[in-house]
């Protein structure tokens, strides 16, 4: 699984206004233009499901977008790709209210890798330096 670079902070990004996800005000979105130009002063993780950009537009108004958010040339220029790969629903997912998502899976799925205790070991400590 390849996974996106982030981009780095203090470059100059492009956003589409028409793009944006987040529930803005109303006062904050008239202020903005169409073609948002800014600079990233700083990621912000989401609830595990990814790490948006807080960005500093021209006219000095503080936003948080997504990858999803970008231009295309901004895109291009980072080579960010859409991770987002939807699972195709059947007609019993829909009427159940069953949403999947299609995840890649990283790493060795092999049962003699998964009960080694050496790997069983770093994954507790690895799980574990953030709560202690």
């Amino acid at each position: 699984m390849e996974i996106n670079p982030l981009i780095p902070i203090g470059s100059k990004i492009k956003v589409d206004k028409s793009r944006i996800e987040n529930l803005l005000p109303d006062k904050l979105i008239d202020d903005l233009p169409q073609m948002i130009n800014g600079e990233i002063v700083d990621y912000k993780m989401t609830d595990g499901m990814g790490i948006g950009y807080v960005l500093i537009t021209n006219n000095n108004i503080r936003i948080w977008i997504f990858n999803s958010e970008l231009n295309d040339q901004t895109r291009r220029e980072y080579k960010i790709e859409d991770t987002n790969r939807s699972y195709n629903k059947k007609t019993t997912d829909i009427t159940f209210g069953n949403y999947k998502i299609d995840y890649v899976i990283n790493g060795n799925r092999n049962i003699k890798t998964i009960s080694n205790p050496v790997n069983l070991i770093n994954w507790i400590i690895f799980t574990l330096k953030d709560i202690f």
